[in-house]
């Protein structure tokens, strides 16, 4: 675009069911081995894994979030349990998971906040906000492969800058360069995971 440049940078409790949204958390007792337990946290040959219900795939999720911005703008559209944010983000827990986006040319991977631990439903928030505000270099940029599609991220980041609230953030984020987030376009809302082969994969709109 005509004046404009792109930038780019150098190179707990772990349980969870069908009824923990939007009802009380259970008891604290251990659950029985299996859906819910807290003695895997990676999951056993042949054993199905599902999302937290509060990260499941859905045409109306329980959230409203642009992964654009922080984690903490994101707002509830029912009330849920005050430890969600605690509980393992599958069924059984895992000690790490990847997520992949058909958007996108990077995959990421999910650790616990906690060493040695499994991964919560913050992990996955917070690990895909970090993700998608990595700068993108010169190299990357180039693998995108059309003209238009260039002008794309270029205009994503562009509409990103000029959504700060002052002059000082938009010149932050403009010498901040590209990021991830800006290969998603307009289609940068939550829309949960759906578990496959090859990973977890982000559905967004």
């Amino acid at each position: 675009m005509p004046g404009k440049h792109v930038r780019f940078s150098p190179t707990p409790s772990p349980t969870f069911s069908s009824s923990s949204l939007p009802s009380s958390p259970g008891p604290e007792t251990p659950p029985p081995l299996g859906f819910g337990s807290p003695y895997h946290t990676t999951p056993l040959p042949s054993t199905i894994t599902v999302p937290h219900p509060a990260l499941a795939a859905s045409q109306t999720p329980l959230w409203n979030w642009d992964m654009s911005y922080p984690p903490d703008t994101m707002t509830a559209r029912t009330s849920l349990p005050s430890d969600i944010w605690t509980q393992a983000a599958t069924q059984p827990p895992v000690g790490s998971l990847e997520i992949i986006c058909p958007r996108l040319p990077w995959r990421t991977r999910i650790y616990p906040r906690l060493k040695g631990s499994f991964v919560t439903v913050a992990d996955v928030f917070d690990g895909l906000y970090r993700a998608l505000r990595t700068p993108v270099i010169a190299g990357e940029f180039e693998l995108i492969p059309s003209a238009r599609a260039k002008h794309a991220v270029n205009d994503a980041f562009l509409r990103r800058c000029k959504r700060q609230l002052d002059f000082a953030a938009q010149r932050s984020e403009q010498n901040s360069g590209i990021k991830r987030i800006d290969f998603l376009g307009d289609m940068s809302e939550f829309r949960g995971l759906v578990y496959s082969k090859e990973g977890w994969i982000l559905n967004v709109s």
